[in-house]
């Protein structure tokens, strides 16, 4: 099969997809700069980090640019269709064509696509024979970007923000309404702190919400700051 680009004129399509690339261009800028560059040059993260980082910014956006443009499997308009193979075809009753079977005709497209899965509109094209990998190829890429960009995101605010000697293990009232000058010290960890927050020392349950909260006894010396 030749690499033919694919081409769907679909307003709809190209604002779904306008607004994937927005959201990967802020993640791609916003995240290293708020968060993996200042971290680095604190010391709390390593140069693998931010190149694992772009690496999976990259590779998603190559995965979703090359699952838009690529041929899912279009049939031609007049298909030479072998003598022994003629059982294996039938004729469309929308674009009065000849195709494989398990080929679909994708009203959104015009035409039919050999092994079509569904047209999505995130990438504007359709899923079928010949970018069914690379759309599969994308869900990963995403799926492993946006883990990461969550991981980075609750690193940031739960692990890294309080190893600085201020506003450790405040909350966002205490915080707003300046008053935590006596609450900084003494500091705890922040396994306690989640502990108190989820009302459990065992962490396996800190994801579980099928289960009651029960409130845990702090500690004398942490009790006023709480």
């Amino acid at each position: 099969m030749g690499r033919r680009i694919h081409f769907v004129v679909d307003p709809q399509g190209w604002c779904c997809m306008g607004l994937i690339i927005f959201v990967w261009l802020y993640n791609t800028i916003f995240i290293p700069k708020v968060i993996l560059f200042p971290h680095y040059e604190a010391g709390h993260i390593s140069v693998l980090a931010i190149l694992c980082y772009y690496f999976c910014s990259l590779f998603c956006i190559a995965s979703l640019l090359r699952a838009s443009a690529a041929d899912p499997g279009k049939l031609p308009e007049n298909p030479k269709i072998p003598i022994t193979e003629r059982e294996y075809w039938e004729l469309c009753n929308k674009c009065n064509m000849m195709r494989p079977k398990r080929s679909h005709h994708c009203s959104r497209c015009g035409h039919c696509v050999r092994r079509m899965d569904h047209h999505c509109p995130w990438i504007n094209n359709c899923v079928g024979e010949d970018n069914h990998w690379l759309f599969l190829q994308l869900c990963f890429y995403t799926q492993i970007l946006s883990s990461y960009t969550l991981i980075l995101d609750f690193c940031h605010y739960y692990y890294f923000l309080p190893l600085k000697k201020e506003n450790w293990d405040t909350t966002s009232i205490e915080k707003m309404s300046n008053c935590c000058e006596d609450i900084s010290k003494p500091r705890k960890p922040w396994q306690q702190t989640f502990s108190e927050v989820f009302g459990t020392h065992w962490k396996i349950l800190w994801f579980i919400p099928f289960r009651q909260r029960q409130p845990l006894r702090v500690p004398y010396h942490f009790a006023n700051h709480v």
